[in-house]
């Protein structure tokens, strides 16, 4: 009898960085399940109607863009770099703009006429992708959801969103600016783009987690730009002379929101932002922002590959992985930057 030879997969993850006294942490690292080769033409039954032994799967992966944007530049290279250790082709289609959702969609069509093994999706609008999802399910292409999420009611699109708990991890954010401001005084919010789950999560996070003696005095849409959240934060200045805190859902629009309040003269406002990027550690060293929540797109990346691959391969059942799998956050300030 030819023998059958056992593979193990592990995979593993090192978060190296500690946080706020209250903190979620990503998720240990599981191991994945066994999983022995099919045996050759003529063999036992099972293993004739096993996936095909050594195939190369296409794992494509839609986002927003990468361009100064290091988070979702960081999901890609991890996805990437996990898609190709595992033997398969990996390719990336990038909308180009946070706001071009249009683009998008049709990008992801373009994926499923071109047919695709699978689709890792970061949905820039909550409602327009469902229809190129249901696409994709009609195709039988699976998909993984990764940093946002859709509309509820769709949770049949997809087999598993992979992301951070954005609402607590701004609630956290909150609670740390609240007690560095004394539980009083006036801040202002600059939101990400409208329509766009997680920073929907993160703004209402935030709001819940403030103290009672915390007055939000303006709130508008970044939309994820530099340009835009300068605009924008300079109009809340304007009409707000007094503001002691700001939260921002995106370092990405740190320096446009640092030059709207150094040309508005503006010093002291307390900063809370989030992502975790070394750009914004990198201001937390400065003393020009309070604190960021950091995420971990490392361990986002792994997980929405490990995942895809075990249910192409057929070691995975769709069925049976949870809707939501959080990859952990952090809350970083200048007391544990180190």
């Amino acid at each position: 009898m030819k023998k059958l030879v056992a593979a193990l997969l592990v995979s593993s993850m090192v978060l190296a960085t500690t946080g706020c006294s209250s903190k979620t942490e990503a998720p240990a690292p599981t191991e994945a399940p066994k999983t022995e080769a099919p045996a050759e033409a003529g063999g036992e039954t099972e293993a004739a109607e096993s996936k095909e032994a050594g195939k190369q799967y296409e794992i494509a992966f839609s986002l927003k863009t990468v361009t100064n944007d290091a988070f979702q530049s960081g999901i890609a290279d991890a996805i990437k770099s996990n898609v190709e250790a595992a033997g398969h082709k990996f390719t990336l289609v990038t909308a180009g703009d946070e706001t071009a959702v249009s683009a998008q969609v049709t990008q992801i069509e373009d994926l499923i006429a071109k047919k695709v093994d699978a689709i890792i999706v970061n949905p820039m609008d909550a409602n327009a992708v469902v229809p190129a999802l249901q696409k994709a399910k009609d195709a039988g292409i699976p998909v993984v959801l990764v940093d946002s999420t859709i509309a509820e009611g769709n949770e049949d699109l997809y087999i598993t969103y992979v992301g951070t708990d954005n609402y607590a991890a701004a609630k956290l954010g909150a609670e740390k600016l609240t007690e560095k401001l004394g539980n009083k005084g006036k801040v202002i919010i600059v939101r990400g783009a409208n329509g766009n789950s997680v920073g929907d999560a993160r703004v209402n996070g935030f709001k819940d987690g403030l103290g009672d003696g915390i007055e939000i005095v303006g709130e508008q849409p970044g939309d994820w730009s530099n340009d835009v959240a300068k605009q924008v934060t300079e109009n809340m200045l304007q009409a707000n002379p007094e503001v002691d805190g700001l939260f921002t859902a995106s370092d990405v629009m740190l320096d446009g929101i640092l030059q709207a309040m150094d040309d508005a003269k503006r010093e002291g406002i307390q900063i809370m932002s989030f992502d975790g990027s070394d750009d914004g550690k990198a201001l937390i060293e400065e003393g020009l922002v309070l604190g960021t929540m950091a995420q971990f797109p490392d361990h986002m990346g792994k997980i929405a590959v490990d995942t895809l691959v075990g249910v192409l391969d057929g070691t995975t059942d769709a069925a049976s992985v949870d809707k939501y799998i959080d990859s952990g956050t952090e809350c970083v300030t200048a007391e544990n930057l180190k």
